[in-house]
């Protein structure tokens, strides 16, 4: 039996009822998105029970005031991972549009002024802050609120021509690249936007990517990186630039790599393709911990992220090398799982089973059901 069905099984066995938290990446709603995902792969009505039966627990929750998922708007956790989930069941036409019109308007306009204030905090995060946020009301087309948001990103880059979305909340401080807080994320989620402002926003971020790319030259542990984790107005660090060992989804150079593979064609050129190249292909010798800090399955910052990561750029370029690369994480990911150490609960859709399973479910069947728009890939 594949890895995948033995791990469906086994989510399977799990008591939901265990998960308290609701939200999107590690709660009830990041379990509706998994059943979801394996509705659309294997067209079996249990997973539409399942679907059923944790969104009424949600619902149960929200009523009876036992549910965090009003006290925010993100994406992570909050009232646009809930509109997100709507918005996917009523496109699959599992659920009634004129059910839920009126509230789907109520999260919308709730969401869009918490990103106003987000933005106005200097607050520019992606999995919890606004450009999860508008990730959400572009998905569903709340252009008048997406038009408005955009208009504040544009003043604010024209009062500063350094303008690259410093965030000064305490637990993400400094300019972040990778896709869990940062440009990468910022870019692909202006990317998918039809809007000038946002096409002329994105080619500013990417320029500026090129330029720390061609402008540092750091080696840890005799291996190249190509870009900061983070980049600071402290003396912490050199230049500011806070450069680690790593390889992950959450955030790595090699985001860069499968973020222009990501872009429209009019946003790309050889030069941006050849550099993406370059720091995906001179990543693949990181296998150890010291120089991918990778000690678990998980997709956040684990060995299934970096699978995925892979597994992308082989279906973007076709390059064997990136094959053999997924080939390894594949394995290294079933490894971790034998000698799991992850203490999230095994529910936690981005920190544990389920998008764990997802990936090794799209890798061993080589169908791709566009499980992972939510993580930008």
């Amino acid at each position: 039996m594949k890895i995948a069905y033995q791990l469906i099984e086994k989510i399977d066995s799990l008591n939901t009822e265990e998960l308290i938290n609701d939200g999107l990446l590690s709660g009830k709603l990041g379990l509706v998105y998994y059943y979801l995902s394996l509705y659309k792969h294997f067209k079996e009505d249990k997973y539409l029970q399942k679907i059923q039966a944790t969104l009424e627990t949600i619902f149960s929750n929200i009523e009876n005031e036992q549910s965090h998922l009003v006290l925010s708007s993100s994406l992570e956790d909050g009232l646009s991972g809930l509109g997100y989930i709507l918005s996917l069941l009523i496109e699959e036409h599992i659920l009634d549009q004129q059910d839920y019109t009126e509230e789907i308007e109520q999260i919308n306009t709730m969401a869009f002024q918490e990103a106003m204030q987000l933005l106005e905090a200097q607050n520019y995060d992606f999995i919890r802050g606004p450009f999860g946020i508008l990730y959400y009301l572009n998905h569903v087309k709340a252009t008048v609120y997406v038009d408005e948001i955009l208009q504040k990103i544009q003043e604010k880059c024209d009062e500063d021509a350094s303008f690259l979305f410093y965030n000064n909340d305490t637990y993400i401080e400094g300019i972040h690249i990778g896709y869990a807080h940062g440009l990468c994320a910022i870019v692909k989620v202006l990317n998918d936007i039809e809007n000038e402002k946002a096409t002329s926003i994105t080619t500013k971020i990417l320029n500026k990517l090129v330029d720390y790319i061609n402008e540092n030259e750091v080696f840890i542990n005799q291996k190249r990186y190509f870009l900061p984790r983070s980049i600071h107005n402290s003396t912490e660090f050199p230049n500011g630039l806070n450069f680690r060992a790593v390889l992950a989804w959450s955030n790595s150079d090699v985001n860069f790599s499968t973020l222009i593979y990501s872009l429209k064609k009019e946003l790309v050129n050889p030069k941006l393709l050849k550099m993406a190249d370059e720091i995906a292909l001179t990543s693949l010798d990181r296998i150890d911990a010291s120089s991918t800090r990778v000690w678990d399955h998980r997709f956040y910052y684990g060995s299934s992220g970096v699978l995925k990561s892979y597994n992308y750029l082989y279906t973007k370029t076709g390059n064997p090398k990136f094959k053999e690369a997924s080939e390894f994480w594949y394995q290294q990911t079933l490894h971790y799982l034998e000698n799991n150490t992850i203490t999230e609960h095994p529910l936690d859709f981005i920190n544990n089973l389920p998008a764990t399973t997802l990936t090794l479910l799209e890798f061993e069947e080589q169908k791709n059901t566009n499980w992972s728009n939510i993580v930008l890939l």
